[in-house]
């Protein structure tokens, strides 16, 4: 709400035919889209991990948060300590391979993100999905696939 604001990160682990096994929230509190970004890769990294996912397909509608994991940033970033982190949950052994999707591909997520904001501060996780979820659970599960409008102006 805000670039800063008050953030909160949510995601979702699919199995292999796109159904839900478990998902998570969290408020965050007052941060940029970049950090609640990395606060949700950091939540459903070991989300994944304490529930024995060990090849995982992660999707993140950030880019950036794709180069600040990909290339070394300044220990004095802002975001450092969190980065160096995630960067240690990566070397587990396990397979993860990490990619952008734009936000529509990944509703549920999302809408969890969003959500987040009406828990308590911190990570909560979501054994069974919330009930207003399931119109976005069922079209991604379908393969329903949504339209990306993008404004584009050319200079002659």
């Amino acid at each position: 709400m805000g670039n800063p604001g008050l953030a909160g990160a949510g995601g979702v682990i699919r199995d292999d035919q796109g159904s839900w096994v478990v998902g998570f929230v969290a408020q965050i509190g007052e941060a940029t889209a970049g950090l609640a970004e990395l606060w949700a890769l950091f939540h459903g990294l070991n989300l994944a991990w304490s529930h024995g996912c060990l090849n995982l397909q992660v999707e993140t509608d950030s880019q950036l948060v794709i180069q600040w994991i990909k290339n070394r940033v300044d220990p004095l970033h802002p975001h450092a300590s969190l980065l160096s982190s995630i960067r240690r949950c990566l070397t587990r052994d396990w397979l993860v391979n990490i990619t952008h999707t734009y936000r529509e591909g990944n509703r549920v997520a999302d809408w969890l993100s969003k959500h987040s904001l009406v828990y308590p501060y911190g990570m909560h996780e979501l054994i069974d999905p919330p009930s207003d979820l399931g119109r976005f659970l069922h079209d991604d599960e379908m393969g329903v696939t949504f339209e990306r409008r993008v404004v584009a102006s050319t200079s002659l």
